[in-house]
């Protein structure tokens, strides 16, 4: 009876022993040996249930229920941050530790000068940051997140997607991926805009648009004052601006060359057809555009013509444009 006794209190105390072991490895040791690195996202809602879930599938976790009863005896249920996070041999604490403070894992995207919403929303799909179509939907319909942004338009925000280097994380939420575009536009061109406004007499929208064409069409950084020049001089004689990237941004493409029937294009953004400015940007300018547009240069030429090495001939008569046009396209 007595040595019956001692075998299940030596049973309990050695079960204990396991048990201890057991918790200081799920604790303290990795699950996770491999010096490759793990990947998961946590969606935006989920709880700690879930998360132990997903952390438990990718083998970085040996306890769900260990989780589970850990991150509620710190009051870390509620406190456990969305995103995309990279694990390498990290133990229990450490994970919570790292869920607790939003440390995910970020990528660097740069966004060129020039590119459409479309081609921003086709980066950004490919980099695995957003789907494509729900990236295009916000910023196709901004006004349902930015209602106290006066100077964006309701419609469409094309030309205020600001081109710079950003900062995302894969899985995260798409109005505010569209808002970090905006807001660089707010600071890098709508403040330093308002800071101008009485001495410029075009709207920011007609600004954004005229720059939006200067970018297509000027490829030497220096030209943007000359050419936003032409553009304001032809726009004051009551002349078409008769630019080609403006019908080729109705047609979906800016590597097509025109021909004369593309040049009828039955579009409010053909400004062959058409007077004035057409009735949004072409493209997401950049800082050196949005600054031609706001202070293009003091010259009275009318008209220019691409001279094959980037750079353009500018003419101040029909007949010198003429000219010009025989000696370089020849």
């Amino acid at each position: 009876m007595i040595f019956r006794k001692l075998w299940w209190k030596n049973l309990i105390v050695i079960g204990i022993f396991f048990l201890v072991i057991m918790l200081i490895s799920s604790l303290f040791l990795p699950s996770y040996n491999n010096q490759e690195k793990v990947t998961v996202i946590i969606p935006k809602g989920k709880g700690s249930f879930q998360i132990a879930q997903d952390l438990s599938q990718k083998k970085l976790i040996k306890s769900k229920v260990l989780f589970l009863l850990l991150s509620k005896i710190l009051c870390l249920e509620k406190n456990l941050k969305a995103g995309s996070y990279e694990f390498s041999s990290s133990n229990m604490l450490k994970i919570l530790d790292k869920l607790k403070k939003g440390e995910v894992k970020t990528y660097r995207v740069t966004i060129p000068e020039g590119l459409t919403k479309w081609d921003i929303a086709d980066i950004l799909d490919k980099r695995g940051i957003i789907e494509k179509d729900k990236f295009l939907t916000v910023v196709n319909n901004p006004s349902s997140i930015f209602k106290k942004e006066s100077f964006l338009p309701e419609s469409n925000l094309e030309g205020y997607l600001y081109p710079d280097t950003y900062y995302f994380t894969k899985g995260e939420d798409t109005e505010e991926v569209v808002k970090k575009f905006v807001f660089r536009f707010k600071k890098m061109i709508f403040l330093p805009y308002q800071e101008l406004k009485e001495k410029n007499t075009f709207p920011l929208r007609d600004i954004v648009i005229m720059a939006s064409i200067i970018e297509k069409e000027a490829q030497l950084s220096s030209e943007k004052p000359i050419i936003a020049a032409v553009f304001y001089n032809r726009l004051k004689k009551g002349m078409r601006l008769r630019a080609d990237p403006t019908i080729k941004y109705a047609l979906g493409s800016f590597r097509i060359r025109l021909t004369r029937s593309e040049l009828l294009t039955p579009s409010f953004y053909n400004t062959y057809l058409y007077n004035g400015l057409p009735p949004g940007p072409i493209c997401n300018p950049g800082k050196d555009s949005i600054y031609a547009a706001l202070y293009p240069a003091n010259a009275d030429y009318f008209y220019f013509v691409a001279k094959g090495d980037g750079s353009h001939k500018f003419s101040k008569t029909y007949k010198e444009h003429l000219e010009a046009v025989y000696k370089y396209r020849k």
